[in-house]
């Protein structure tokens, strides 16, 4: 009944009460704490991770230490490629990470695969999930293919302060370089010109993005 309602509560304006029903009935509520992996790399997918609560990372991992960081997840959203993989049978090529504490709703993919025929509505959500953050992803190759470090950086520090809604944003520097896929050094160096041009102020493990820095 709790899932159900939690549902009811995240999908009214955007499924019908059949649908939430289904999600009720299907969907595992659980909890996840800062860093704890939800869908790793190499796994199949056996459940989609329905946000209800708290924000998620998406990142592109290939095992050996690289990866990109491609989008986060908030509340009522989901991972489009994660179900891609999902209903391919095919082992997952990302990590979704909590990025805070979370709640989320589990749906066995066999579920989703399910609704696909079952019900427009979440066929129309899936195409807009999927539209948004394709070009999100997109936006992350062109970023990488065009765009100048500082750029990059700034970009990344308001879209964290934004999902977060804080201009605060806990991060080390090894973070951000990872992240962005660049040398911890060349984060140190464009953070502290950043800190210099009064964009940023620098902390222990934490960023404050300055109102100069950031357009709300």
């Amino acid at each position: 009944m709790i899932v159900n309602e939690i549902a009811k509560n995240l999908f009214t304006t955007i499924f019908d009460e059949k649908l939430i029903e289904e999600i009720g009935k299907y969907g595992i509520l659980k909890n996840a704490e800062p860093d704890q992996i939800l869908l790793e790399i190499r796994r199949d997918v056996h459940f989609v991770p329905i946000i209800v609560s708290g924000i998620a990372k998406v990142m592109r991992r290939d095992g050996k230490g690289n990866g990109l960081f491609l989008h986060y997840l908030s509340d009522a959203q989901l991972s489009a490629i994660a179900i891609s993989y999902g209903l391919q049978n095919k082992k997952s090529e990302i990590r979704i990470k909590a990025e805070t504490n979370i709640t989320y709703i589990a749906v066995p993919i066999k579920t989703v695969n399910l609704w696909f025929d079952k019900f427009q509505l979440w066929r129309n959500y899936f195409l807009k999930i999927n539209q948004i953050q394709t070009s999100q992803v997109i936006e992350k190759v062109n970023d990488l293919a065009f765009e100048n470090l500082e750029f990059r950086v700034l970009k990344y520090l308001k879209e964290t302060s934004l999902i977060h809604k804080s201009n605060l944003i806990p991060r080390k520097h090894f973070d951000i370089a990872r992240d962005l896929k660049v040398t911890r050094e060349a984060i140190s160096r464009v953070l502290k010109k950043m800190e210099k041009d009064q964009i940023i102020t620098l902390g222990r493990n934490k960023i404050t993005l300055n109102n100069n820095g950031v357009k709300r």
